[in-house]
């Protein structure tokens, strides 16, 4: 009896997994996961929880980032700024550059939406230099690459204060400004959910980014490449929405983030040639901007596969290849009646 009393009294504070003291974590009190019941000291049941599943403080941001982004693009509807013409000459010929207030919004959630997603990633121990029980020697990334996480937020965004003045009445217009809000809050959780590639949830998020990529890659390709502009601008454009989806597409195939910026400046540089290229064809805007997400397509999966197998092989090349043409004939058959 006395010694069940003694080892009673000499058992070990309870801990995480991860060797983290309850009363040290609350740091990283995540929400239960669902059918599971909270510690009372509000503290989950593992360290993986800590990192896998949203910390209040990571909601609570995406929440105020969600109702910002879809309050910008409702003021975007009704913002009247004066339209500012850039005259300027480039390769020896005058160019003119449009800014009116559909541009000054864009940029502006751009950067708006950009902030958001730092200080929301930022909450993820995996970031979080402060957290206790996380750092360098435990396998943590630096903080600074969070930046990682910003094209695609950005990108939705500016999506979202392109088309919404297409939204014909206004229960519409409302209806694209919550709508807005409501795919961040869905891209911020799924890159919380890829920030560890172990997290339970990570190959679905993964594949959800992924489609989520593609399409707003497609919408900017059709938006800018309908406008027509000089090929020096849309060139540019496009190099610049390339890049930063690729950044997102490519991020978490390997650590190396300077490998990474390697390739997505080259699918940029790859796909702004293509533009510059398509301007001088024949094509209505819907072809193009389908031309142009097959190659983003097919460049951005031979990336994957030369930084996952280190080479290339030939069946792979012949598969795109293959898919390349049948998507090519589609496009000609299709494209000119969309």
């Amino acid at each position: 009896m006395g010694a069940a009393t003694e080892f009673e009294n000499r058992r070990p504070e309870p801990q995480t997994p991860a060797g983290i003291p309850t009363e040290d974590a609350t740091h990283f009190t995540p929400f239960p996961a669902s059918g599971q019941q909270e510690a009372a000291d509000g503290v989950s049941g593992s360290a993986a929880a800590a990192a896998y599943y949203p910390s209040r403080r990571f909601v609570q941001r995406v929440s105020i980032l969600a109702w910002t982004v879809a309050a910008t693009v409702a003021v975007s509807l009704f913002l009247r700024l004066p339209t500012v013409v850039l005259t300027l000459n480039a390769l020896g010929s005058p160019m003119s550059i449009r800014i009116s207030e559909t541009t000054v919004i864009a940029v502006f959630i751009a950067l708006l939406t950009a902030s958001g997603t730092e200080r929301a990633i930022r909450t993820h121990p995996f970031f979080d230099e402060s957290a206790v029980g996380f750092g360098p020697d435990k396998g943590q990334a630096p903080a600074g690459r969070t930046w990682l996480f910003w094209g695609l937020p950005a990108a939705i965004s500016i999506v979202a204060v392109l088309l919404a003045p297409l939204a014909n009445t206004p229960l519409y217009q409302a209806g694209s400004a919550l709508l807005s809000g409501l795919l961040i809050t869905i891209i911020l959780f799924n890159l919380h959910a890829t920030v560890v590639r172990d997290s339970p949830a990570y190959r679905q998020a993964r594949i959800l980014l992924n489609v989520l990529s593609y399409a707003a890659a497609l919408a900017l390709f059709l938006l800018v490449y309908q406008t027509r502009t000089r090929s020096l601008l849309s060139s540019s454009l496009i190099f610049a929405t390339a890049s930063l989806l690729t950044v997102e597409l490519l991020r978490d195939v390997t650590p190396r983030v300077n490998v990474v910026l390697s390739y997505a400046a080259l699918v940029g540089i790859v796909l702004g040639e293509v533009a510059w290229a398509l301007n001088y064809w024949p094509l209505s805007g819907a072809s193009g901007g389908l031309l142009l997400l097959l190659v983003f397509y097919l460049f951005v999966g031979l990336a994957r596969h030369a930084l996952h197998e280190g080479h290339l092989s030939r069946k792979l090349v012949l598969e795109y290849a293959g898919f390349a043409i049948l998507a090519l004939v589609l496009i000609v058959l299709i494209g000119p009646g969309l």
